[in-house]
């Protein structure tokens, strides 16, 4: 009975853990609130594809890194507590520039470098967390574990989303830049609560761990595994096309708002809505994940995502065609997000499960690491969807990103579904 009240007592600090952090992001959600910050920094559409590679792709990049020295530590924790505190500051220094510096360009400047170091911490720790799940949530547990935590935050995501649109809407006493930093400063506290939740986790030991590897001979094993696993080459291409195709995500409220004379304030409806049908998905999802096998969900995101990208460049192709009014346009964008939200709901659950069920628990931080790195030299690159939008306009980035769902699509049908053999 001890045992079984110290994993429930694990299992749901690590859902609380997911409560406030899915809670901070609504409220400065990447392809949304940051990305609508930064397009008034700046009229540059590169530097609004690159929020969210920079965000997402920094957090993935350093963990094969990581993975050599932290297989050679019986405890994940002390790396997860100690990048705690980087984070912290750096949040906290990236919401006291926009409160205190005036000119755009400096405060442009001073968000990304800020950002990026928090995107960073958050990677050096990324695989310590990952880690600690796989070993205090049974395998077959880990689909309702991801479930309650998106869940949970998507509920406490829709007052978070009312917050946003009342903030940011054109009637706030709060105005720019200072409405970004009051959404920034509540989000930062949020992220620092929810830091320390996960710390009070208690980690078991490894019964036995790995000498410590260089990246050499990490990278060396991975390219081995790619030869051998073919179901983790699936898993590669299936995740790699996923990123891909999200890369255009940021620009659908951005296209609307600057081409077609869109609401700003429909900000905060777009967030509720994603909430709200993610909510609904995720325990959808969550109890399906068990008997479908991880990998039908991510069929199903990727058959959302190319619903999704298809919606947006149906709008695109008739804006291009007839008149269409902007609140014509900001209502289109509803559905849209509702099925963006089915698209993350499916990702979210299976994507870090799936990977977790794929690797051998010797090689988990090999698999784990390699997998997040590689995935997080994808993100960066699409940072040059910006480039793309500047130099051939949205559609180019609309068509790239749904041959890349319906890519996807095509990967995740070719994966066999994979055996719990950890946790």
């Amino acid at each position: 009975m001890r045992e079984l009240n110290k994993a429930q007592r694990d299992f749901w600090l690590g859902v609380l853990n997911g409560l406030f952090f899915l809670l901070g992001e609504t409220l400065i959600d990447p392809t949304l609130v940051i990305a609508t910050f930064v397009s008034h920094l700046t009229a540059s559409a590169l530097w609004v594809g690159l929020v969210v590679p920079l965000l997402d792709g920094t957090w993935f990049l350093p963990q094969l890194w990581v993975s050599g020295y932290l297989q050679s530590q019986p405890r994940k924790m002390p790396l997860y507590k100690q990048t705690a505190v980087a984070r912290s500051i750096a949040w906290s220094l990236l919401t006291a520039s926009i409160f205190f510096l005036k000119e755009p360009g400096w405060m442009l400047a001073a968000f990304f470098i800020t950002l990026g170091l928090a995107a960073i911490g958050a990677g050096l720790s990324g695989l310590s967390f990952l880690e600690i799940v796989g070993k205090t949530v049974p395998a077959h547990e880990r689909g309702m574990f991801f479930a309650w935590r998106l869940t949970l935050g998507g509920l406490t995501g829709i007052a978070a989303s009312v917050v946003v649109q009342w903030i940011l809407g054109e009637g706030s006493a709060v105005k720019f830049p200072n409405n970004f930093g009051v959404l920034f400063l509540i989000a930062t506290a949020l992220f620092v609560v929810g830091l320390y939740i996960f710390s009070r986790i208690d980690e078991p030991p490894d019964a036995a761990v790995l000498p410590r590897a260089s990246v050499g001979a990490q990278l060396r094993r991975a390219a081995q595994i790619l030869r051998t696993d073919g179901n983790y080459r699936r898993f590669i291409s299936l995740r790699s096309a996923l990123m891909v195709a999200g890369s255009a995500t940021p620009f659908f409220a951005v296209y609307v708002q600057q081409r077609l004379g869109g609401s700003l304030a429909m900000i905060g409806i777009y967030l509720a809505v994603i909430k709200i049908v993610t909510m609904i998905a995720n325990l959808i999802f969550g109890r399906l994940s068990a008997r479908w096998g991880y990998h039908r969900l991510m069929m199903i995101a990727a058959a959302a995502g190319a619903l999704m990208t298809g919606m947006v460049l149906a709008l695109a192709v008739t804006a291009s065609l007839i008149p269409i009014s902007g609140w014509a346009a900001s209502l289109w964008l509803i559905p849209v997000f509702a099925v963006s939200g089915i698209r993350e709901s499916g990702i979210g659950i299976s994507g870090q499960s799936l990977l977790l069920d794929i690797a051998p628990q010797s090689e988990r931080s090999l698999y784990l690491g390699f997998t997040n790195t590689f995935l997080g030299i994808v993100l960066l690159s699409t940072g040059l969807s910006g480039a793309l939008v500047e130099s051939f306009g949205f559609v180019s980035l609309f068509l790239l990103t749904l041959a890349a769902h319906l890519f996807a699509l095509n990967s995740a049908l070719r994966l066999r579904g994979a055996i719990h053999r950890s946790g």
